[in-house]
């Protein structure tokens, strides 16, 4: 089979007045040469090669959302998690309690990887978590360590917060672990800041009356900007050991930090509403982490 060739329409002149008639036949086999057609057929590779790079950026953006999904998902179920420490460095386990669990079956909730609770006790100076008398008396039978925590209110008298907390969890602390309070801001005091002069004066009066009552300085809990606003610049709260609560990255290098919340997103079984919990680690072994209990023969 003889194989074509296009020529234009002048080539063919050219051709037909080059060579006889009788010689034109062995050109029979050509095709005329269209500028236009040429044109059109490239319009159209073109086209083809813009709709399969469409194609492939959306199907690219399609699965980089899809794995974006799944990435957040298992976030926000706390499958994953920005910070994960390892047991074998941090030995000593535990979780914040508080009235969003609902009833606990203590003793099997117990049972699980943790070795201390901090029970939410008082907020401000007239709250009381709704179950905690509930988790107070059960917690008690169980192995675990217990201590309580009261969430600092900024604005309201430090003394009078301190009064309902001893009020609420008893004149005695021995065998429990040091109270815990938490100064993180939350809700609109995120947004409008209180009072520093004033927050920080309600705080020492916390922090001096439980001193005065259980012998211990408190624990304070907070995220490194309150520590660093707050904590940090006040020698009247050197004697208080740190929970820094840092989810997203480890604790701030030099910080010397005694417990760490590292996730808000652990769930443990034996809870009525399967919430999830704030995880914390101790920063030592456990022979350390019994440093912690207010002595028997303390107040």
């Amino acid at each position: 089979m003889s194989k074509k060739f296009k020529l234009d329409k002048k080539a063919r002149q050219r051709i037909e007045q080059q060579f006889p008639d009788d010689t034109v036949g062995e050109f029979a086999d050509y095709e005329d040469y269209d500028p236009e057609e040429e044109e059109r057929t490239a319009q159209k590779k073109r086209r083809r090669a813009r709709r399969t790079a469409r194609f492939m950026i959306r199907l690219t953006a399609f699965f980089m959302l899809l794995v974006l999904i799944m990435v957040s998902v298992m976030l926000y179920t706390g499958y994953i998690w920005f910070n994960e420490p390892r047991k074998r460095d941090y030995p000593c386990r535990g979780v914040i309690v508080d009235n969003d669990m609902g009833q606990i079956g203590w003793q099997a909730f117990s049972g699980q990887n943790i070795s201390f609770a901090y029970i939410t006790a008082t907020k401000g100076k007239d709250y009381i978590d709704e179950r905690f008398e509930y988790n107070k008396k059960n917690a008690a039978s169980t192995e675990l360590y217990i201590g309580y925590l009261h969430l600092f209110e900024p604005d309201e008298n430090g003394r009078a917060q301190a009064e309902h907390f001893i009020e609420a969890v008893g004149e005695s602390m021995a065998g429990r672990l040091i109270p815990a309070v938490s100064i993180e801001l939350r809700g609109l005091d995120r947004v409008f800041s209180p009072d520093e002069d004033n927050s920080l004066e309600n705080l020492q009066e916390f922090v001096t009356e439980i001193e005065a009552q259980y012998g211990v300085s408190p624990i304070i809990l907070c995220r490194y900007g309150e520590y660093e606003n707050m904590v940090l610049p006040n020698e009247e709260l050197s004697g208080c050991k740190i929970w820094t609560d840092s989810v997203f990255t480890k604790p701030k290098k030099g910080l010397d930090w005694t417990l760490w919340t590292y996730s808000p997103r652990v769930r443990l079984k034996y809870y009525e509403t399967n919430s999830y919990l704030d995880a914390v680690v101790f920063n030592g072994s456990e022979e350390k982490f019994r440093e912690l209990i207010v002595p028997k023969n303390g107040q």
